[in-house]
């Protein structure tokens, strides 16, 4: 309790000191109007100061504006990277990534190391939070690189604490205690209290993962001393949040309402919209435990409300559980009822993470062993390099020798022969282990890829399967109670009637997503499907028109009212291409479904208004035939268009989509006849679709098979 009241002293210090320096910023900018660097750097430091605040937001948007208008490249530089913060601490990871990324290239371009290392620093973290776990390691290893070349303390500790936690992320809880021991180690030596605190902060999180709550605690009360004495009141203040979190693990309720209002009212003034509702679910549970059940729904439907709203959905799982539990304690129990069936699928959508992170762990692995086995190659080479000089070092003696003596030359030649004889059994054994590591690096690849699309099917399978087994239980149970009430006397037919609603209703749920299961497995057995018939001479402009036509009659079928504009522009004399056409009219399907869907989307939205079209044409290009799927519909983001051919990937909603359409349209076009399929697109404004393939057509598992065998001779 006494450190609990040092450091909220500490707190209520270190604020009311900050409060001039900030000023002096914002007076610093106001007393500099010109439109010159000096106010672009000055309209830095305020965003810096501001860190998560609207108004540190307006700073770093005029000083971007402002430093590109001057062609001021660091400046610029610099807005990106803070943006890039801004949003990753909003939880808005698409707009972090690609304002950091931008940043990147510039800081590339300048030649600014040591700015590339904050970029990497906040790129892993970006990528972190969308799950990308072995990707934020990638990140963070390249900072750690750049940060020992420069010899600097500071980002060596923080890449530290960062490689810890993306560590315990993928469950390797020895190798990150094993970094954040070491980042601490630094931060010592160097007096760096910052550092320290992030490092420590780790060491938290790690001990709470496994159940440590009381030393969990006692790290986070350090972190919260170390941060305050640094004057970084965000890392302070989450410190403070993650005690709170710990005294209510440990059942101290009392120290949990002490720090909390002030935790939480400290979250809102940084406008850290990305930690206020987890203190607001740490809130909620302390209420729902102290049996007051009215302030833990206040504090429950706030964080609710806020992880919708962000789509964070251990948020929305936390927040419906203690909703739940609280709206059951009130006897509301239709609330109650509705907000376990939100957690319920909320849980099934989250149940997959620890799959997720040992595949992440499994590539992450994967890429050490092939930065390993490239050192290997690097070295080998260097000793090769080593033997060339050698060789003609000795050559070189060899000449001046044979000035001397015919005999000595004599001599040193027939040793020169011996030494190009040994030295080319030598290469022939480094050639022979060559290939070798590469067939090794081959099979690594493949259970990469094994692991990945494992995840990805039980990922998808599962969903549907926890509906199925949820809404089953339901179903026994409102078939128990009707049977309870038909023999009421009198019967109270209402409640008949209304159970025998819900009772449909569930067992159409059951139907919808056993339907779903099983159009996941179908298209997943036509996405394992060998590639298959015999190639002959095809007119794609037949195939093309004639499954158009398909297409859109399947479309009629299904919705009665849809009409579009079919326009079509071909070649004429296109010379055939060698394929099967069944393959490629399964691909011209999936791409005509998709522009079809778009349209629809479109129209629904938008009214008579919207007139929808489709075009699709071909042409020659060079020894290639070019077939082009343009329509006018919703269109695509960028994220959007770099996942579409993923598999297990759709925007459709659930039961409409399957995500494996364009994966395997992909694999035919590419794997099958060594083509291309690409996609360009405007959010709102339109979707194009290019598909090329060879006239004379090669199959890439061919040209892999050649390859190999060649290798293995």
């Amino acid at each position: 309790m006494l450190l609990l009241i040092c450091w909220l002293s500490m707190l209520a210090a270190g604020a009311r000191a900050q409060e001039p320096s900030g000023d002096r910023v914002l007076a610093a900018v106001r007393d500099h109007p010109q439109a010159d660097t000096g106010r672009v750097n000055r309209l830095l430091a305020l965003a810096e100061r501001e860190k998560t605040t609207k108004r540190s937001f307006a700073a770093y948007q005029e000083a971007l504006s402002l430093a590109r208008h001057i062609k001021y490249a660091s400046g610029e530089a610099h807005a990106l990277l803070g943006l890039g913060f801004y949003y990753r601490f909003r939880n808005d990871y698409a707009r972090a990534f690609r304002y950091t990324k931008q940043a990147q290239q510039q800081f590339r371009q300048l030649g600014d190391k040591l700015s590339q290392i904050w970029c990497l620093y906040n790129l892993s973290f970006t990528v972190y939070g969308q799950g990308q776990f072995a990707q934020a390691m990638t990140y963070s290893l390249e900072g750690l690189n750049l940060a020992e070349e420069l010899h600097s303390q500071k980002w060596l500790t923080l890449i530290h604490s960062q490689l810890g936690i993306a560590c315990i992320t993928v469950g390797e809880y020895a190798q990150a205690r094993h970094y954040l021991l070491r980042g601490l180690r630094l931060a010592q030596r160097a007096g760096d209290q910052e550092g320290a605190a992030f490092c420590i902060d780790g060491l938290g999180r790690l001990a709470a993962l496994q159940g440590k709550w009381a030393e969990a605690l006692r790290y986070h009360d350090q972190q919260v001393v170390l941060a305050q004495a640094a004057g970084n009141q965000r890392l302070a203040t989450l410190g403070q949040m993650r005690s709170a979190e710990m005294s209510e693990r440990l059942g101290h309720y009392q120290q949990v309402f002490a720090v909390s209002f002030r935790t939480l009212q400290r979250l809102r003034k940084l406008d850290d919209v990305g930690n206020i509702p987890y203190m607001q679910i740490i809130l909620a549970r302390a209420y729902l435990h102290t049996n007051r059940p009215d302030s833990a729904l206040v504090y429950g439907r706030a964080s609710l409300l806020a992880g919708q709203r962000s789509g964070t959905k251990m948020v929305i799982r936390e927040a419906s559980d203690v909703l739940a539990q609280a709206s059951a304690r009130l006897g509301r129990f239709a609330d109650a009822y509705r907000y376990q069936l939100l957690f319920t699928a909320y849980k099934d959508s989250l149940s997959n993470q620890d799959l997720r992170r040992r595949t992440a762990a499994l590539q992450y692995n994967h890429e050490l062993d092939k930065q390993q086995s490239q050192i290997r190659l690097l070295t080998r080479n260097q000793q090769l390099s080593r033997q060339r000089a050698e060789q003609q070092r000795l050559l070189l003696v060899g000449s001046l020798v044979a000035l001397a003596a015919v005999a000595g030359l004599s001599v040193l030649l027939w040793r020169n022969n011996q030494e190009k004889q040994r030295t080319n059994v030598r290469l022939q054994k480094q050639k022979r282990a060559l290939k070798a590591t590469q067939a090794q690096l081959v099979q690594r690849e493949k259970m990469a890829s094994l692991g990945e699309l494992t995840a990805g099917i039980a990922h998808e399978i599962q969903n549907p399967l926890n509906f199925v087994t949820n809404f089953s239980e339901l179903s026994a149970e409102l078939v128990s109670e009707l049977a309870d009430a038909q023999q009421q006397i009198p019967r109270d037919e209402a409640l008949e009637t209304e159970l025998l609603a819900d009772l449909k209703q569930n067992l159409y749920k059951i139907s919808q997503h056993g339907s779903r299961a099983a159009s996941i497995v179908k298209g997943m057995a036509e996405h394992a499907r060998p590639f298959a018939g015999e190639r002959q001479p095809t007119d794609l402009n037949a195939v093309a028109e004639e499954h158009l036509r398909l297409a859109y009659h399947s479309q009629r079928a299904k919705h009665k009212d849809f009409n579009v504009t079919l326009t079509t522009r071909f070649a004429k004399e296109l010379e055939p291409i060698e394929a099967v056409p069944q393959e490629i009219g399964r691909v011209l399907l999936n791409l005509y479904a998709n522009a079809f869907y778009a349209v629809h989307q479109k129209a629904a939205k938008m009214g008579p208004e919207y007139h929808p079209e489709v075009t699709v044409s071909t042409q020659r290009a060079g020894p290639n035939v070019e077939l082009r799927v343009h329509d006018n519909g919703v269109g695509m983001p960028p994220e959007v268009i770099e996942k579409a051919f993923q598999p297990f990937f759709t925007t459709k909603p659930a039961g409409q989509g399957t995500g494996l359409g364009l994966s395997l349209s992909y694999d035919i076009i590419t794997k099958g006849y060594g083509g291309t399929l690409t996609v360009e697109s405007r959010e709102s404004e339109y979707t194009e679709v290019v598909l090329t393939l060879p006239i004379t057509s090669t199959s890439l598992w061919d040209k892999t098979n050649e390859a190999w065998e060649e290798s293995a001779v």
